[in-house]
């Protein structure tokens, strides 16, 4: 993934918690992991895999339809 492309997805992934009402830590919590790494996937900081996107939309409570539709 490019720099800009983890950049796009760390903000529709911020944009979707947002949305629901969680905090960072209650992601991470939800995923398994902290604050902190929840902040770095949200900042582009980090390459994730399209296994743990697919993790993230499920937690976040929508389809990947929707997570990739932007308002």
């Amino acid at each position: 993934m490019t720099n800009r492309t983890r950049e796009i997805v760390g903000i529709l992934i911020k944009s979707r918690r947002l949305k629901i009402g969680i905090t960072q830590k209650e992601l991470g919590d939800l995923l398994g992991t902290d604050k902190q790494y929840v902040w770095n996937i949200e900042n582009g900081r980090i390459n994730i895999t399209l296994d743990y996107l697919e993790k993230i939309i499920r937690v976040l409570k929508c389809s990947p339809k929707d997570f990739f539709n932007i308002d």
